[in-house]
């Protein structure tokens, strides 16, 4: 059986969506789309000068756009934005197409894979850490409303982390597949 949907990666900045994306996309020979890296080279700007020239509806605008880009099943692997998830619409388009993973992590892992990264919007501030807690107990909830799959990564090095994507999205096409033949 040939597998074709697509893989979306759903997650707060710092999950790890890009780097496990790229990995991911190696193992399976599919291509890797990062939404927010080709909004960058689409508009020649980096995301954080977007939200600060042209603003955050501006942003959101363009990944809506992408979200329906991306809404057929492709064999991609797709790398979302932190916040694609508050837009019920992008959801629902990215789940046409795709299989939805969650990459759940906890604030002190994400609050480290960030620590030397100054350029997120949202964390411009004094205390990264607290608004970590803060943007993650809101958007937790709306991230396991989507997600097919859930994969706590805070604990898993890439190879694991590739094994139980892997896994779990086979599991879930399987079980997808027999539904859709009865």
């Amino acid at each position: 059986m040939r597998r074709e949907s697509n893989i979306v990666l759903i997650g707060f900045m710092g999950s790890g969506k890009t780097s496990i994306g790229k990995r991911l996309s190696l193992r399976m020979k599919w291509e890797f789309i990062d939404m927010d890296d080709f909004i960058e080279k689409r508009e020649g700007m980096s995301v954080s000068k977007i939200f600060a020239e042209k603003g955050e509806d501006y942003f959101r605008n363009i990944e809506r756009e992408l979200c329906l880009r991306f809404s057929e099943p492709k064999c991609k692997i797709i790398a979302t934005g932190g916040g694609v998830i508050k837009n019920e619409k992008n959801m629902r388009n990215l789940k046409l197409g795709g299989v939805i993973v969650y990459l759940s992590s906890t604030p002190e892992t994400i609050a480290y894979n960030l620590r030397n990264d100054d350029s997120r919007p949202l964390l411009k501030c004094e205390d990264k850490l607290g608004r970590i807690r803060e943007l993650l107990g809101q958007r937790e909830p709306v991230y396991k409303k989507y997600a097919d799959i859930t994969i706590d990564v805070s604990e898993l090095n890439m190879e694991d982390t590739l094994n139980k994507i892997t896994e779990e999205y086979n599991r879930y096409e399987d079980k997808h597949n027999k539904r859709t033949k009865h």
